[in-house]
């Protein structure tokens, strides 16, 4: 399951909404194998959420090391405390089971050279295969933007080296008038209370620039 679809289901039931995904033990830990596969915020989430939920066993697969994990040394330590297990240099190759996962193929990995980003990049070692046993798997992944000017047809959208959105930090507008930009697509991977922040500035700075075309005000 998508991470976001695990933590929404845990905390919605804990405002006490009724979730049937979670109530019929879909989306809930509780007495299961939880292997939860990233190395960031939302993964360190994802680990204390499943082992608050009672689960048998949590695990977290991260392709790194723990010095080049990204997030927060303190979550991660915090997390070992409670008991979640980090298979460090670790990355999953296949989900096996039939009607649902049973178990996870992982790789182990080694590190190489440094990536664009000055991290090492991982390396899968050959003939180290081995299996984990899994009733559920979180997958609490960051992805890179694909060809933004390309997927919105305005190939005169600026974009950086790392293919995120440019923008006026300022009025939140990127270099084509009236054409505004917020979250993720311009900060990168990053955690949704910047995305809800950045949404609410780029509102506030829309309809100035609505005021400023003569349009009625929102």
């Amino acid at each position: 399951f998508p991470a976001m679809d695990f933590l929404t289901a845990s905390n919605r039931k804990g405002l006490g909404d009724e979730v049937k995904l979670f109530d019929n033990g879909t989306l809930n830990g509780e007495n299961k194998n939880v292997v939860v596969v990233g190395g960031g915020d939302t993964a360190m989430d994802c680990v204390r959420t499943a082992i608050r939920q009672k689960a048998k066993s949590v695990k977290c697969l991260y392709r790194r090391d723990r010095e080049n994990m990204p997030g927060s040394a303190r979550e991660v330590s915090n997390a070992i405390e409670e008991g979640i297990e980090f298979l460090w240099l670790s990355n999953p190759k296949k989900f096996i089971g039939r009607t649902q996962v049973e178990s996870v193929e992982v790789t182990k990995m080694e590190l190489g050279e440094s990536d664009s980003s000055g991290r090492k990049k991982p390396i899968p070692i050959k003939n180290s295969e081995h299996k984990l046993e899994a009733d559920m798997v979180i997958k609490a992944l960051g992805f890179d933007p694909e060809n933004i000017p390309k997927l919105f047809g305005s190939e005169n959208l600026s974009v950086s080296k790392w293919g995120t959105i440019k923008i006026d930090l300022k009025t939140m507008q990127t270099n084509l008038p009236g054409v505004f930009a917020a979250g993720d697509i311009v900060r990168g991977a990053s955690l949704v209370v910047w995305a809800i922040r950045d949404g609410r500035d780029a509102a506030i700075e829309i309809e100035k620039y609505l005021n400023s075309m003569g349009e009625k005000k929102i």
